[in-house]
């Protein structure tokens, strides 16, 4: 019953060079005095509680692509992974991608941030967590291969991905108002 608009800075060593916040980045920069130091801005627009709120500060290499919705916003994809596994995240990108557009073909619902980020990280200790605009799973859960991955395999990262995409309007929106 108690939903928020968040405004998060984050902050960190610049080890970290991945700060990610739910919604949209309004600002990052290095921290005045600190050259060791950097920040980034995130807004969500969007109501929601806190259990949806997420954050992530890492090292992380970024798969980077575009959606163009059905109103003809441009929304920035990225699917955050380690290096050695960025190479695994094509067949999630595109299930991501087939997602949105499945979702605005059948419902009508096109994407309403600026963009949309998946981080893949194996220390994740569930499958994955619809945070808004920034969803986080296992690596279990995205990483693929046509070259090594079963066909099965493959679908259920498709499965996983759009589920968990899905919840952004028929999960996030009214799970938490009913």
């Amino acid at each position: 019953d108690v939903l928020s608009v968040f405004t998060t800075r984050l902050e960190a060593s610049k080890r970290y060079p991945t700060l990610l916040g739910n919604g949209n980045l309004v600002e990052q920069g290095e921290v005045t005095g600190a050259p060791d130091r950097h920040y980034a801005i995130w807004h969500d627009p969007t109501n929601k509680p806190s259990y949806l709120f997420a954050c992530v500060f890492a090292d992380l290499a970024v798969l980077t692509d575009q959606h163009v919705t059905s109103e003809g916003r441009e929304v920035t994809l990225e699917l955050f992974a380690k290096a050695s596994d960025i190479d695994k995240c094509h067949v999630g990108m595109q299930a991501l991608k087939d997602s949105m557009g499945w979702d605005e073909v059948n419902y009508g619902r096109a994407y309403d941030l600026d963009r949309y980020m998946i981080v893949a990280v194996s220390q994740f200790n569930m499958g994955a967590m619809e945070n808004k605009g920034l969803n986080i799973f296992n690596t279990a859960c995205v990483l693929s291969s046509p070259e090594t991955t079963t066909d099965a395999r493959s679908f259920n990262v498709k499965a996983v991905i759009a589920h968990e995409y899905f919840h952004n309007w028929t999960g996030n929106r009214i799970t938490c108002r009913d």
